[in-house]
């Protein structure tokens, strides 16, 4: 059994890479690349506080996103989603509001 130069290790033949240090055992050990996930749309964020506080821009803002999302494939498609649904809630909400006021409760 050989050693790793890093750490003194012990190192099977077998092995690409230390499993104490992480360096490579070999020259022809190359490391992949890091994945990168995708960005968050910032449109879907927007959707989603404007969710949380009013009802019609969190609508426009999560459909708005949904397409974008659709398009470029980055994240935030739930957010979108969820968004769009909480605007539909405050729109019904808001129309009740407005119904009742405008019925003077009768």
């Amino acid at each position: 059994m050989s050693e790793c130069a890093s750490c003194a290790a012990p190192v099977r033949p077998e092995w690409k890479f230390c499993v104490y240090c992480g360096e490579p055992t070999s020259a022809d050990a190359t490391r992949p690349a890091p994945l990168v996930a995708p960005r968050t749309n910032p449109v879907a964020i927007i959707a989603i506080a404007l969710a949380a506080i009013t009802g019609a821009p969190a609508l426009i803002f999560g459909h708005v996103a949904i397409q974008q999302i659709k398009e470029t494939g980055e994240r935030g498609l739930l957010m979108a989603r969820i968004a769009t649904v909480l605007g539909y809630v405050w729109l019904v909400v808001w129309g009740i509001v407005l119904y009742s006021l405008l019925t003077d409760g009768r």
